[in-house]
């Protein structure tokens, strides 16, 4: 076989430091094309799927192989609520590996839980639980709206920020992540009104650096917040800029 031939790309639905989508259904046709396995990561984006709004965002996620969520961001659960999906369930095949102690074959016979059959965390806290109970509780619909709501208090404030005289937006958010910089602040300066916010216990903003510059990184997750809230969030921030 050729050796330059791909074996496994991986794409991403919602980048850590700006929300962005890469173009999934032109991967997925490459992939095809060449024979090449698709894993993407939508650890961020995957929760767009909730939502009837967002969700065309996610269109071509359905030609993966493979398929990382991490709800802890778009779903509302712990950190360690990850799943992976996948298309072929003989991609699982890892999880018959068999150990005496774990999965003895008179035990399984007897009933008892095998827990190899269920994760290779066996010591793993049920998190899947709590998933259940959420989508139990609210459904697809219930989350859907929350979705949409932290979406749109990103849009809210990168309007803010567009319509400030001395703060600078990156670029339209993709999905609830906002990233901006005081106007002709240099690196040292982002950073610095980021540590002085967290030290003082005023606010929590991430960090990102793209275009070669330092951006603070505002990630709406919390459904509840107010526009009043943001405008707040921005005058803390100007507040903390040198003049």
């Amino acid at each position: 076989p050729d050796p330059h031939t791909p074996v496994i790309v991986a794409a991403t639905a919602g980048t850590t430091d700006a929300g962005l989508i890469d173009p999934l259904p032109a991967i997925g046709a490459l992939c095809r094309t060449h024979g090449a396995r698709l894993h993407i990561d939508a650890a961020y984006g995957g929760g767009l799927l909730f939502s009837d709004r967002h969700r065309p965002q996610l269109t071509g996620l359905d030609t993966a192989h493979t398929v990382t969520l991490d709800l802890h961001k778009l779903g509302w659960q712990p950190a360690a609520a990850g799943l992976l999906a996948v298309h072929d369930p003989d991609d699982l095949t890892a999880l018959h590996h068999h150990a005496d102690y774990l999965n003895a074959p008179d035990d399984t016979d007897a009933g008892l839980p095998d827990l190899l059959g269920r994760s290779l965390r066996t010591t793993r806290r049920p998190d899947v639980l709590k998933i259940a109970a959420t989508l139990k509780t609210l459904g697809r619909t219930g989350l859907g709206a929350l979705v949409d709501r932290v979406c749109d208090h990103a849009r809210h404030l990168a309007d803010l920020i567009t319509a400030h005289p001395r703060l600078e937006l990156h670029a339209p958010p993709t999905i609830s992540t906002v990233l901006f910089r005081p106007t002709h602040a240099t690196d040292t300066t982002v950073a610095d009104i980021r540590r002085r916010l967290l030290t003082h216990g005023h606010a929590v903003l991430g960090r990102a650096r793209l275009d070669d510059r330092l951006w603070l990184k505002a990630t709406l997750l919390n459904p509840h917040t107010r526009p009043a809230d943001l405008t707040a969030l921005l005058n803390l921030v100007e507040g903390n800029t040198p003049t």
